[in-house]
């Protein structure tokens, strides 16, 4: 029997979403199969330094210690190809999509060119750059950063003042704006995972947000009671399969590595791609442990499955 791994379950970052990413590698950490590895819970700080317990090393070199990264983190610079790069640069393996897909997965704008080549739908939309501001549009839509995850942002806009609001909102973060048709329909997602070269789907999980959410937003993504999450859904076999299928040609089609999750809209027989998750959320609410679970697979034996198909990349 070989020598355990050392993992360091990283989480934290500069990022907007670093309570998501905090919750994320908790979760990890505490459910990670410690019979096949030794983990030790890394906080990267606001200011860039790692935090190991009372403990505080410099970034990245504190990282030079353990085997692999298992990545944790959400949002910019974990999520957007920027930490792959350097761990790529100091040549310590770690989990999921690589630097080029991170960054294309970021992107949202990116992403729609990259799945309309594939042959798969979107909907219609268009990039506004900082100080771009529409003079004819019709409500409702769907305003969201170019950049970004969770949901963070995101706005369903019924009037140009909250139009207007908006994209002052996403400007002063720095970012551009995507408006995009919004989709009366059924919000679905599926993940998908890499098992010894395979990808394979996961069932479909229907998003259904509390009244007193119109879409699947931040709060209805991470606070428990704020959605239900069905799953599997209650939908066609044939519609289940056109999904799962849908979901492996958008993982392909930015060349994601080990795991993703597909967001989608249903509308009569048409479905919508709204983007992919190169790095989804690993919290006690997420939807790919939930999905996981459904097909027979506690958190555990996914937390191994990740950084087992990671290593297969180094």
């Amino acid at each position: 029997m070989g020598r355990k791994l050392i993992v360091a379950v990283l989480c934290g970052g500069p990022s907007s979403e670093y309570e998501v990413s905090l919750n994320s590698g908790r979760n990890v950490f505490k459910f990670i199969d410690r019979k096949k590895f030794l983990p030790t819970l890394v906080i990267l700080q606001k200011d860039f330094s790692l935090r190991i317990g009372s403990q505080t090393l410099p970034f990245p070199s504190g990282l030079r210690r353990f085997d692999v990264v298992f990545n944790a983190l959400h949002g910019q610079f974990g999520e957007d190809g920027v930490l792959q790069s350097i761990l790529d640069l100091i040549r310590i393996p770690y989990t999921g999509s690589d630097t080029a897909s991170s960054f294309i997965g970021m992107d949202k704008w990116l992403s729609k060119l990259f799945f309309n080549k594939s042959g798969l739908v979107v909907p219609s939309s268009r990039l506004f750059k900082q100080k771009e501001f529409p003079e004819k549009v019709k409500f409702p839509l769907v305003a969201k950063p170019r950049r970004g995850g969770s949901s963070v942002g995101v706005e369903l806009i019924y009037s140009r003042k909250q139009l207007k609001k908006t994209f002052e909102k996403i400007w002063k973060s720095g970012d551009d704006v995507i408006l995009e048709r919004y989709i009366r329909g059924r919000e679905l997602t599926v993940g998908v995972i890499e098992k010894k070269g395979k990808i394979i789907s996961l069932p479909v999980i229907e998003i259904v947000p509390k009244k007193r959410h119109k879409f699947f937003d931040y709060q209805a993504k991470y606070l428990p009671g704020h959605s239900d999450e069905i799953v599997p859904a209650p939908i066609s076999r044939s519609l289940a399969g056109r999904l799962q299928r849908s979901a492996i040609q958008a993982h392909k089609s930015l060349e994601c590595s080990v795991y993703s999750r597909s967001d989608f809209m249903v509308l009569g027989k048409k479905i919508y791609i709204l983007e992919v998750n190169t790095l989804p959320g690993l919290t006690q609410n997420s939807l790919v442990p939930k999905a996981a679970q459904a097909a027979g697979m506690s958190f555990g034996d996914l937390i191994t499955l990740i950084i087992k198909s990671s290593l297969e990349r180094f």
